[in-house]
């Protein structure tokens, strides 16, 4: 396979990522509905996760880095070939290996090799991006944080070996979703988008630029401590962890600056306008939700009920920020297309998400004040699932019409 990195194939082979984990979720949601005995729930799920943010969020975004913020001649550089072979390989492999055998040997040696080839990837990328903007700076140090994170997997096992399940462990496993997605993602997704309002041509004010990501970055290491909260703490990880939200509240505030310019100074479509107005709101809840989860009682409450708050938190960030910001992205690029039908499966998808959202947050509010559950929520909740994966099998079809896999 001649692997072409400023073509379509690696965008598609992430979204294909992106649907089969979105099919394990919906196998996940009718163990729910309808039990089976032998369901290997934990590896589905572990399957179902590291697919849907290593698989489809770290390529696509990784992806889009190369294309913006390096040269055609470096993308063909025959590192960053071999490195995506690697990572396209490892990431599929997880598909199979987790499902069938959970985190255990093969699993934590895809895991390695992904992390590896990443590395490279990661190195060669802070090597070869030359300019110097708040765009810049922000994919620099998604990328310095994605480095960071990546060093509780390698924790982990030791972890694992002298300590077994203890605190250690699960807050190990904290710090790397953290930095991964409030310090990888966050940063070089709002990076990607400020470069793409660079080319549009929008005149922002640098000082404003350089205000939300000192703001943003100041918060995202002592944010951390919202993740360990859990358990049994001293209570200056709460005063740390309500200040780093606080933080991420000013930043928020000169995001929404910012956007509201953009807003007002360009020709975007409706469906453009559509996506990045429900990431930036997903976003904005999300930022709300770490303020009060600063608080004691909030703690409690979303651990007593894990499968609506917790769950409900990660899908608002996976699906209806990163995943709908990458449609934007995607699609201001060029590099996916929204025809009629495709137009629909978006706005199918984003009904889905906003929908599951509120079934997650609604049932939990319910449970708390100890009101009467939604009545048939897992059948509801399974509905969207599959709905969310129609949706996506949409896109993804749709982008083969007028186009080839390599422009």
């Amino acid at each position: 396979m001649i692997l072409k990195l400023n073509s379509k194939f690696i965008f598609l082979y992430a979204f294909a990522l992106f649907i089969i984990a979105a099919v394990y979720g919906f196998l996940i949601r009718w163990n729910f509905t309808f039990p089976v005995g032998s369901f290997p729930y934990k590896n589905i799920l572990q399957s179902h996760s590291h697919v849907a943010f290593l698989g489809w969020g770290y390529l696509a975004v990784i992806g889009v880095i190369l294309k913006l913020f390096t040269s055609v001649k470096l993308q063909k550089h025959q590192l960053y070939k071999i490195c995506f072979l690697i990572i396209f390989t490892t990431a599929t492999g997880m598909l199979i290996s987790f499902p069938i055998g959970g985190y255990k040997v093969f699993s934590i040696v895809l895991l390695s090799v992904f992390g590896i080839a990443t590395y490279v990837v990661s190195f060669k990328i802070l090597k070869d991006i030359k300019e110097q903007s708040v765009a810049t700076k922000l994919v620099k140090f998604g990328i310095y944080y994605y480095l960071l994170s990546s060093l509780a997997t390698w924790f982990i096992a030791v972890v694992m070996v002298t300590q077994g399940k203890t605190d250690l462990y699960y807050n190990t496993i904290y710090f790397y979703l953290h930095f991964l997605y409030n310090g990888f993602f966050v940063f070089a997704l709002f990076g990607i988008l400020f470069k793409l309002i660079e080319n549009e041509g929008i005149q922002i004010s640098k000082k404003t630029q350089n205000a939300f990501f000192v703001y943003l970055n100041s918060a995202c290491i002592p944010a951390y401590a919202l993740s360990i909260l859990w358990s049994d703490v001293h209570v200056i990880f709460y005063v740390i962890g309500f200040a780093a939200s606080i933080l991420q509240l000013i930043s928020l505030l000169y995001l929404l600056n910012i956007l509201k310019l953009i807003f007002k100074n360009n020709r975007w479509n409706f469906i453009l306008r559509i996506l990045l107005k429900f990431s930036v709101i997903a976003y904005a809840l999300k930022i709300i939700i770490q303020v009060f989860s600063s608080f004691p009682y909030f703690v409690e409450k979303s651990l007593a009920l894990k499968p609506y708050f917790i769950i409900g938190y990660l899908h608002l960030f996976t699906l209806a920020f990163m995943s709908a910001l990458l449609f934007f992205i995607l699609n201001q690029l060029k590099i996916f297309n929204f025809y009629k039908f495709s137009k629909v499966g978006i706005y199918v998808f984003l009904c889905t998400v906003f929908c599951t959202e509120l079934l997650f947050f609604i049932q939990g509010f319910l449970l708390l004040l100890k009101l009467n559950p939604l009545p048939h929520y897992n059948l509801w909740v399974l509905f969207f699932s599959g709905l969310l994966v129609m949706s996506l099998v949409v896109i993804f079809i749709q982008q083969f019409k007028r186009s080839k896999l390599e422009n």
